[in-house]
């Protein structure tokens, strides 16, 4: 492990935002499998009880995760303010070109692409999470309706 932590090269914000891309894409993976997994057991009536707990457990873990995700995204937001102000103050101050409010900003959101594109990626995982809890809420909202059904179905 040191030996790689030596002999590579700091990360670029590309190299970060190309990790998240792998990182979101294998979370999602897992979470679609999960949620997939859970409904499949939701046919079995004997394994409605364990169902629950994996239920619950999981909501709360994804509760978790999205309140993560958020602290990150407002992180990364106030660097992309941060940056567009040191930005402005460039094209406006040490630039060789006078340029009008509409070319400069152009040129802003060129030099920052990289943590816009961070900004995006963050929440576009946020949103996903948040509707793996409502789905997992679905699920949980199910389950009374389907011990009814197993209910109705004995007589």
């Amino acid at each position: 492990m040191e030996e790689i932590e030596k002999t590579s090269q700091p990360l670029s914000s590309n190299n970060i935002n190309e990790q998240l891309i792998t990182r979101f894409k294998k979370e999602r993976e897992e979470w679609t499998e999960r949620i997939k997994n859970m409904s499949e057991r939701l046919k079995d009536i004997y394994e409605i009880a364990e169902l629950q707990v994996d239920l619950y457990s999981y909501r709360q873990i994804a509760v978790e995760y999205c309140h993560t995700l958020m602290v990150h995204l407002s992180k990364v937001n106030h660097v992309f303010r941060a940056r567009k102000i040191e930005r402005w103050e460039y094209y406006t101050r040490n630039y060789d070109l006078r340029m009008d409010k509409d070319p400069k900003e152009l040129h802003i959101y060129v030099d920052i692409a990289d943590v816009n594109e961070r900004i995006e990626l963050l929440q576009n995982h946020l949103d996903f999470m948040r509707e793996s809890t409502k789905t997992i809420d679905s699920m949980t909202f199910g389950i009374k309706y389907r011990i009814q059904l197993e209910e109705y179905k004995r007589g």
